[in-house]
């Protein structure tokens, strides 16, 4: 038996001023009743009482008693002693005359003539948008990547620093933040990137923004002028290449093999360019770091050339077995060449919304104004929670533990796939939240699709390039999936897979 559902109980109804040649009570009546056969007023809803209404728009209380009788005679309204006057559940056959000019197609018509004088929509529409726009909270099926485990996530623990923040004598997170961030949650994070980064920098140096794409679509604002080129690995994060797109740069594809970025195929098809990304410590989606050798030329050029390079600390808390790198914003001489962008949202839980951004001196003060020009700040109150999370040792606790885990589902998912796989798919050393397997007969698209009706998750790798072509292969995460689940589904994506090699031959 489903529950009963509460009926809406109406405070307040804008109608807008009554004309000036329509008496106050046919006006009342008007508006009640477009907004009932409008469903503005829910069938069911509570209107407020004569006195209550009449106080409202400074009317007689006759007037809005004798609008409120001729919708009720008509069958709009219903009234029942104790529960007062309600928008009746079985309406008369009456539909609202809505004027031309408000009619949707003409809205649309408008929009449709805008947008040809708009770049920003434009450069969006030709490209698919790298997070659904649309999701439900549930969670994710097998091998769907990119993902944490939020089963994980001590959640009584958070809901006690969250009621501890909320106590009489710290209700000033109540208040505005600044836009660079909270002091605490700075100085918490400053002494974070010291120990797991090897990163040494003053707090006021670090930006609390919403996520990654936030800050470094700031980059871009603040960087770069529409044609401008810069770098963006190919294959790479397709989120970085959409926000590059769309600020009008001319977005130059570096390729990316086993050392990551080819810094030496970038400074010969662009060497005067802008600004650079790379996912230096763990390649989003390949899974490489970049080399020291590379390391060393992409600070070279972007020194000599002027080049900001904006540092994406992707899955560095799972980057390899042999524990996390260095970031390349540790190196000497990459404090005024280098931002470095991280979030805590894998680790922790997607809805967090909480990242950061460590910059250059130079780029600070006009990177605080820009974040405050364009979000004002990231949400106080969970600031102060993350804060205490990360200065009692709590985030480090949390890591530890679920580096653990995941070590032992890495190892589950490579078992399986010699298991089950050997036939049908190389997959490599498997590390951070997610691996490529290499397709040995069939193309990505055939894959996806067969896998997808056997109810099994996985991204095509060609969803991540753009001119640089890569072997058939899928990325599939395995992370947020216990050992007994991976094995089942690499089961079932045998099982599906196995069909189109037996159909295509």
């Amino acid at each position: 038996m489903g529950r009963h559902r509460r009926s809406t109980i109406v405070w307040a109804l804008a109608l807008g001023a009554p004309d000036a040649n329509e008496g106050l009570q046919r006006w009342l009546y008007n508006g009640l009743r477009l907004a009932i056969v409008t469903a503005r007023l829910p069938a069911g809803s509570v209107l407020p009482g004569t006195r209550t209404l009449a106080k409202q728009y400074g009317i007689a209380r006759g007037t809005v008693a004798a609008a409120y009788e001729r919708l009720h005679s008509e069958g709009y309204l219903v009234t029942r002693t104790g529960s007062g006057t309600r928008v009746s559940t079985t309406l008369p056959d009456s539909k609202p005359q809505i004027p031309p000019a408000q009619t949707p197609q003409a809205t649309h018509e408008r929009d449709i003539s805008r947008e040809c004088r708009a770049p920003w929509i434009h450069r969006l529409s030709q490209c698919d948008p790298p997070f659904p726009l649309a999701t439900a909270n549930a969670l994710p099926q097998p091998f769907l990547p990119h993902r944490g485990d939020i089963r994980l996530f001590p959640v009584d623990l958070w809901r006690q620093l969250h009621v501890r923040q909320l106590g009489p004598s710290r209700l000033l997170t109540l208040n505005d933040t600044s836009p660079g961030g909270l002091p605490a949650l700075r100085c918490a994070i400053a002494g974070h990137l010291a120990i797991a980064r090897g990163v040494h920098v003053s707090p006021e140096q670090i930006v609390v923004v919403g996520s990654v794409q936030q800050a470094l679509d700031l980059c871009m604002r603040l960087l770069t002028a529409p044609g401008d080129a810069v770098w963006m690995e190919d294959p790479g994060y397709m989120g970085a290449r959409q926000i590059m797109h769309a600020s009008g740069a001319h977005v130059v594809d570096v390729p990316v093999d086993c050392e990551g970025l080819r810094v030496e195929d970038g400074v010969r098809e662009a060497p005067a360019a802008a600004l650079a990304y790379v996912s230096a410590s763990r390649h989003a989606p390949l899974g490489v770091p970049l080399s020291a050798r590379r390391r060393a030329a992409l600070l070279e050029w972007a020194t000599q050339s002027g080049a900001i390079v904006f540092e994406d600390d992707y899955d560095s808390e799972y980057c390899s077995r042999s524990g996390p790198l260095p970031a390349l914003r540790s190196l000497p001489g990459a404090d005024s060449r280098v931002v470095l962008a991280g979030a805590f949202n894998k680790v922790m839980f997607p809805s967090l919304r909480l990242a950061y951004a460590v910059l250059p001196p130079q780029l600070v003060e006009p990177f605080v104004r820009a974040a405050s020009l364009t979000a004002r700040s990231a949400n106080g109150l969970t600031q102060a929670v993350l804060a205490e999370f990360l200065g009692d040792g709590h985030f480090d606790q949390h890591v530890r533990r679920i580096r653990k885990i995941y070590a032992a589902r890495a190892s589950a998912f490579e078992h399986a796939a010699q298991k089950y796989w050997q036939d049908l798919i190389d997959v490599a050393s498997v590390s951070g939240l997610d691996v490529v397997g290499r397709l040995r007969s069939f193309d990505e698209h055939t894959a996806v699709q067969k896998l997808k009706a056997a109810g099994i998750d996985a991204a095509p790798l060609g969803r991540y390039t753009h001119r640089h072509t890569q072997r058939p292969a899928l990325v599939m995460g395995f992370a947020p999936f216990s050992e007994e689940e991976i094995d089942r589904a690499a089961q079932r994506f045998a099982a599906a897979l196995h069909e189109t090699v037996t159909t295509v031959e």
